[in-house]
């Protein structure tokens, strides 16, 4: 079996993102939808999916703004934008459920 090339994990890449993505089904206009694990082999013409081109596809549609989680059995497409945009916790209510965190111990960490 051949392996998956950039050329093709781009190209799959480019038509979840500027295709899928753009597309109205299943009563919105556009944005975030999920494929399951045999959708993705099929676009990418493959019988088996590797951890190492799953982990490909993902670094390539980041650089695109498409962030694609990998849930086992589906794929989760969504936007950067959309996530950058996500509501963040105050600082008090973060505080409340954890208290004093920070760990001067951990070597190598920023």
């Amino acid at each position: 079996m051949a392996k998956v090339t950039d050329e093709k994990i781009e190209e799959v890449v480019n038509i979840l993102w500027l295709n899928i993505y753009e597309e109205d089904f299943r009563g919105k206009q556009r944005g975030r939808f999920a494929i399951t694990r045999e959708q993705l082999k099929s676009a990418l013409g493959t019988k088996k999916l590797h951890a190492s081109t799953v982990e490909r596809l993902i670094d390539a549609a980041r650089d695109l703004g498409l962030v694609i989680v990998d849930l086992d059995s589906i794929f989760a497409c969504i936007e950067v934008r959309v996530l950058v945009k996500l509501r963040r916790p105050p600082a008090i209510l973060f505080e409340k459920f954890f208290p004093n965190t920070v760990d001067d111990d951990d070597e190598g960490e920023e």
